[in-house]
């Protein structure tokens, strides 16, 4: 059996490891079509924006001039760029403390409080998510209507005030009104990310700190969070990542108004792109937006790793 082995062991090293192999070969064969998406959907349209970013044209220009880095520069001098880049930042910090936080605490009622009726609350809770985020800004354009919507007329019901220009007219709580329903439709998908990873924590654990005298909230301290530490940073970079991707919400919801009070890079890349016609200044801007996400990216992919 030994000597079997070691002639099978010999033939493998004697076989050649080329790229060129006819298993290698047969290996890019079979990646050679999602590749080639890559390639037609990512790579090409990379490198095309990379170009267009050093080129001064519009959306109908016959010509394009070309200008270097000069839209860089622009970029560093750009207050409604770093305003937008602050919403970008506002957006992922408050996401991380409230869906990260609430979807936390709702994964914990469901797995350790609630006995009965689980599933039906937690596809209650999932639901947002699944419906197209478009939908879903058209939904509460309705609800934040200033004449008609549900939430002003519940403010004067309770004969409580309600902003003279309206929840999406005020450029000091627009912001906060696209926050609330990035909560309200994200929250639930957090939550079942963080339920089945604390179901997959080993009962003894728990069994372990009862006996150490530990309660529910010394046991979720001691036990829940640090088993959830990896998928909490996963959680993380999921919110910071999907903040900085954010367009849709926006767009149906303020198109980035009043006064650029809610602009984020996504919807300032259009307004540049196809409102003012700026298309070398909307690639750059992409470029930026593009290199943040990569870093993001790279992090979530090397925490991945590390998880294994």
């Amino acid at each position: 059996m030994t000597v079997l082995l070691e002639q099978e062991s010999a033939a493998r090293r004697a076989t050649p490891s080329s790229i060129f192999g006819t298993s290698s070969i047969f290996g890019w064969f079979m990646v050679l079509p999602a590749l080639s998406l890559f390639a037609l959907f990512i790579l090409v349209p990379f490198i095309q924006t990379l170009v267009y970013s050093l080129y001064k044209f519009g959306l109908t220009s016959p010509t394009k001039q070309f200008v270097g880095f000069s839209h860089y520069l622009e970029i560093v001098q750009d207050d409604v760029f770093w305003i937008a880049f602050e919403n970008n930042i506002i957006i992922a910090i408050t996401g991380i403390i409230l869906q990260i936080g609430v979807g936390l605490l709702l994964a914990a009622i469901l797995d350790r409080g609630i006995k009965r009726g689980k599933s039906v609350i937690s596809a209650i809770i999932f639901m947002p998510i699944v419906i197209s985020t478009i939908a879903i800004g058209l939904l509460w354009r309705l609800v934040f209507d200033p004449n008609t919507g549900m939430i002003e007329e519940l403010f004067f019901n309770m004969g409580w005030s309600t902003p003279m220009r309206g929840w999406l007219g005020d450029p000091d709580i627009a912001l906060y009104a696209i926050i609330f329903v990035g909560f309200w439709q994200y929250t639930g998908f957090m939550m079942i990310i963080l339920l089945a990873a604390m179901q997959g924590i080993p009962r003894e654990l728990y069994e372990a700190a009862k006996l150490d005298g530990a309660g529910p909230i010394l046991s979720f301290f001691n036990v829940t969070l640090p088993e959830l530490r990896n998928v909490l940073i996963v959680c993380v970079l999921i919110t910071v990542i999907s903040a900085f991707k954010v367009f849709d919400l926006v767009y149906v919801l303020t198109s980035g108004g009043p006064g650029n009070s809610t602009q984020v890079m996504g919807s300032y890349i259009v307004q540049n792109a196809f409102t003012i016609g700026r298309m070398g200044y909307a690639n750059a801007v992409s470029v930026v937006l593009l290199v943040i996400a990569l870093g993001l990216g790279i992090v979530q992919l090397r925490t991945s790793r590390r998880d294994r």
